[in-house]
């Protein structure tokens, strides 16, 4: 699984609308969508998080997708790394 990091969202944009501007734009599935709230106003914070099935689909999305127009704001994307490393069984319990 992969993370999608997207960028200069309006605060109105819910997860329907990102739901299809991905299945409009890429043929990858979409798992999740997360949209960060600020806590004191309940507004989008201006970003989102998209969990993508692969990480061939989630690099071919930001390389058709970015830069195209959401709800009149063109969006920037970039595939999130990720900063888990690989443990044996025995190193969990450290």
């Amino acid at each position: 699984m992969s993370q999608i990091l997207l960028g200069n969202l309006t605060s109105e944009l819910s997860e329907e609308h990102i739901r299809e501007f991905f299945s409009a734009g890429t043929a990858g599935g979409v798992t999740t969508v997360s949209i960060p709230k600020d806590p004191k106003t309940g507004k989008s914070r201006g970003y989102a998080f998209v969990d993508m099935d692969t990480d061939d689909e989630a690099s071919q999305a930001v390389q058709d997708l970015n830069g195209h127009l959401i709800e009149g704001r063109r969006v920037s994307m970039s595939v999130v790394a990720s900063n888990r490393a690989k443990r044996k069984w025995y190193q969990f319990d450290r």
